[in-house]
């Protein structure tokens, strides 16, 4: 299977990972250095949204990429913290390539519009080489 994967920044494939760690220190700060009753309801909060955060990233971890994969058989589309979606070739599948999109025309409007920024011109040529249609945007 061939696979394109499109460069992301740091903080973008880390986004839970980092939102977590914020909000358990601080949770951890305000539990440590503020008194009182409502400081340690208000520490037990962020320490949940915390674990909670870090929990999603955990189940998100295979989903910090973009990528665009193919076969014979199917054409993968993932982006970034959500799930891939599958198209399976057949005559009712229209797939064009233009300079900045790939554009996926399926039945019953499931078809796709890919943004190509981030890619590296040697794989949209591949793209290109596959599907074969170039549309000029």
């Amino acid at each position: 299977m061939q696979k394109i994967v499109k460069h992301t920044s740091f903080f973008k494939k880390n986004l839970y990972f980092i939102l977590a760690v914020f909000w358990l220190l601080l949770g951890l700060a305000n539990y440590i250095f503020v008194e009182g009753s409502v400081a340690i309801l208000i520490s037990c909060l962020y320490l949940v949204s915390g674990l909670l955060y870090a929990w999603l990233a955990y189940k998100q971890i295979d989903r910090n990429t973009a990528y665009i994969a193919w076969n014979d058989e199917k054409l993968i589309v993932a982006r970034l913290h959500q799930k891939p979606k599958t198209y399976k070739f057949g005559p009712e599948l229209n797939i064009d390539v233009s300079n900045y999109h790939l554009i996926i025309k399926a039945p019953k409007a499931k078809g796709d519009i890919v943004e190509l920024k981030g890619f590296l011109e040697e794989d949209i040529d591949l793209l290109r080489e596959k599907f074969g249609k170039q549309v000029m945007a």
